[in-house]
């Protein structure tokens, strides 16, 4: 079991959360023309509320995520709004076979840091992206280690150099950067520390 199959049963009454999805959808909506948009994947899922905030506007959604208590409640909300054309499902890139769905868009926010070897992620992503889609990574600024408590293994936060150095590696145009977000919150001392969201846009390369 993950540490976040433990925390899914309570995930989404914590409504910072509930506002931050809601503000990143509004910014990746202003982004980019998701009316052009056909087939989406949301990497890091969890319980579905960044790509539910823009159901409105999207058709066809995919909603992976290692969690299978996670995946469980974005499942049930996807039934309860009737919303066809959508699935969530249990699913790990790096393990498990590819799929055979190719997609218009990828997005996964707060997500990348958790997974160690970020180039093989977005080769990954690459693989699983039609030519000319677009890639939305929606991930923490470096930081200097404050934001996670305990014992945390995965990266703390990205510079913008690097991360689009790896991009370019992997197949990926990178486009647009920006501060989507902040996320106020106290440290291990309790004093209250920002740390910037950005999302970072990169298209595939044929």
């Amino acid at each position: 079991m993950s540490e976040f199959d433990t925390k899914a049963a309570t995930w989404d009454d914590d409504p910072q959360r509930v506002a931050r999805a809601s503000e990143i959808a509004r910014h990746l909506a202003a982004q980019l023309d998701l009316s052009s948009i056909k087939k989406v994947l949301e990497y890091g899922s969890g319980t579905g509320l960044l790509s539910l905030a823009l159901q409105d506007q999207l058709a066809d959604v995919t909603l992976m995520d290692e969690s299978v208590a996670m995946t469980e409640i974005t499942q049930n909300k996807i039934k309860q709004k009737g919303l066809k054309n959508w699935q969530a499902i249990t699913y790990d890139l790096l393990r498990q076979p590819l799929p055979g769905a190719r997609y218009d868009l990828i997005y996964t926010m707060l997500t990348l840091h958790h997974i160690a070897d970020t180039a093989a992620i977005l080769q990954k992503f690459y693989q699983i992206a039609l030519p000319g889609a677009k890639l939305c990574i929606i991930d923490l600024k470096k930081e200097d280690g404050s934001f996670h408590e305990g014992d945390f293994h995965g990266h703390k936060g990205f510079e913008r150099q690097q991360l689009e150095t790896i991009l370019r590696q992997t197949g990926w145009q990178p486009a647009n950067y920006s501060i989507c977000y902040t996320i106020t919150k106290p440290d291990e001392a309790g004093q209250s520390k920002e740390y910037p969201v950005f999302m970072l846009l990169a298209d595939r390369q044929p």
